[in-house]
């Protein structure tokens, strides 16, 4: 630029944001404004001064929007990009924005229930390496899923410490940790289509569903890019939580087609299966469904409480769900129920030992 350009900024209250965002003159807005401002770009590209200022409402917690415009088109309409530093911190202090208090104290409560569950479900599987002489691939994928779990929860919750001294926390803790979180969910999910579809119920060995593999390894590779699509899109002005927008919806259309292949399977095994495996399955089909639906209704739920609220929702009721389901899962495999009496993980280990009504494959 060859001098200093005066830009506006403005400050607005979530209640007209949607108006403003109506207005097809920019220069209108303004006139909603609860603070505007003045801000000069140095004509030599470097930073500005900083600019202080306190927002207050007492009637109860609100979202706020930062616009900057230039009206008096100083920038004579070229294309230019700015960057900027904003730091905000609540009248207390606390560098935590409202949607997000509390969250460090959910995220250290839900890794200690972790903790717990991994030295719960370790003396399970000790207790049955012992009583069957192994332990099945179930239970070691179940153990990766736990384990990512709790490295996931780890890391953001160590992003949240940090977070809560400078007000910008660890950006690579963070998204490692969504990630890792992903990759728990796409492991119970693959579990529990892996055994719809007649993995230790129908055959003791993968055999043909060995195409399952590349079909999981594919449905994660999706949900990892949709976390970097999402980190992507972390300042838009419309997102309150990491699932808001597009990638939300892609996920539960996701979620939605997995949950369809599940039900197939389950039918499908069925259809092979006696008696016994068929209310086995009938069981089966109920909590794997509370299960793929979980996220579409969290997702869907969230949209009805208030901006401020959505984040502390979404993330507590995706943490719920991913825990609640290791625990049904560690159930399910390592305890004498109908799953043990129907699958092959109470086959005899004797040469030629095998169960009626299963096929092991070599």
């Amino acid at each position: 630029m060859a001098y200093d350009v005066n830009l506006t900024l403005t400050v607005y209250l979530d209640e007209v944001w949607p108006e403003v965002e109506a207005l097809e003159d920019v220069c209108q807005r303004p006139q909603h404004a609860r603070q505007t401002r003045s801000i000069t770009l140095p004509a030599s590209g470097a930073w500005g001064d900083w600019i202080d200022g306190e927002l207050r409402q007492t009637v109860r917690p609100h979202i706020w929007y930062f616009a900057l415009s230039d009206c008096e088109h100083e920038l004579n309409s070229i294309m230019h990009r700015l960057r900027f530093e904003f730091r905000a911190r609540q009248e207390g202090g606390s560098e935590f924005s409202i949607e997000m208090a509390g969250m460090l104290l959910a995220n250290v409560v839900f890794l200690m229930a972790i903790a717990l569950l991994i030295w719960r479900f370790s003396i399970q599987t000790v207790a049955f390496h012992r009583s069957t002489g192994s332990v099945h691939p179930v239970i070691w994928g179940l153990s990766s899923a736990i384990l990512i779990q709790l490295l996931a929860q780890s890391l953001h919750t160590a992003h949240l410490c940090r977070y809560s001294f400078d007000g910008s926390g660890v950006k690579a803790l963070e998204v490692l940790s969504e990630i890792l979180f992903m990759m728990s969910q796409v492991t119970q999910t693959s579990l529990l289509i892996l055994i719809a579809l007649g993995y230790t119920l129908l055959q003791s060995k993968i055999g043909e569903l060995d195409l399952m593999i590349p079909m999981c390894f594919m449905v994660g590779i999706i949900h990892i890019m949709l976390v970097g699509f999402g980190k992507i899109k972390d300042d838009a002005s419309y997102k309150f939580h990491e699932n808001e927008g597009v990638v939300g919806w892609i996920l539960m259309s996701v979620r939605l087609l997995l949950y369809a292949w599940f039900l197939w399977a389950v039918q499908s095994s069925a259809a092979e299966g006696g008696t016994r495996l068929r209310q086995f399955l009938s069981q089966f089909r109920v909590a794997g469904s509370i299960y793929f639906l979980s996220y579409p209704f969290i997702f869907l739920a969230t949209k009805c409480f208030a901006p401020y609220w959505q984040h502390t929702v979404m993330s507590v009721g995706l943490m719920v769900m991913q825990t609640g389901s290791n625990l049904w899962l560690g159930s399910l495999f390592l305890t004498r129920g109908e799953y043990f009496r129907v699958s092959t993980l109470s086959s005899s280990e004797l040469p030629g030992g095998t169960k009626f009504g299963i096929v092991k494959e070599e």
